[in-house]
Formats: structure tokens, sequence, C-alpha cells
């Protein structure tokens, strides 16, 4: 009968390994929120705001603002 003895424990260096280990798995969870934001968020973002500025006429709002009274200093 052979008895296995356990391996002794990492005792050097422990929090430095665990450090290196917890970095890398931080960047990796930043880098994919980041994209995913950029993607799903910013993208779509993006789209709407250059639609709404294909059909923005501005002298049509210069016009509606004037009509409303909110632009005194503004003589057409």
């Amino acid at each position: 009968m052979s008895e296995k003895r356990l391996p002794k424990p990492q005792l050097r260096g422990l929090h430095v390994t665990r450090i290196k280990k917890s970095f890398g798995i931080a960047a990796l969870i930043c880098v994919v929120t980041s994209v995913t934001w950029k993607v799903l968020v910013m993208d779509t973002y993006n789209r709407k705001v250059e639609d709404f500025y294909k059909t923005y006429d501005a002298m049509k709002s210069l016009d509606r603002m004037n009509k409303a009274g909110l632009m005194e200093s503004y003589q057409p």
C-alpha cells in the first residue's frame, strides 16, 4: 500500500500570480464591455443623428422659432 502525498501549496508569489490572473480577466472584461457599448449604443446613436441631419432644414427651423417669438434679435 503506497500512500500519495498531497502537493505542497504555493506560498511564495501567490499574491503576485493571483494579481496577474485577475488583471488579465479585468482587462478582457473591459475590452468586451467597450466593444459591446460601441456596437450596441454608440453606432445606433450615430446612425439616428445622421438620419436626423439628412432631412434637417436649418432655415425652416429658424423660421419656426422666429414665428414662435423665441428669436427677438433675429429680423428676416
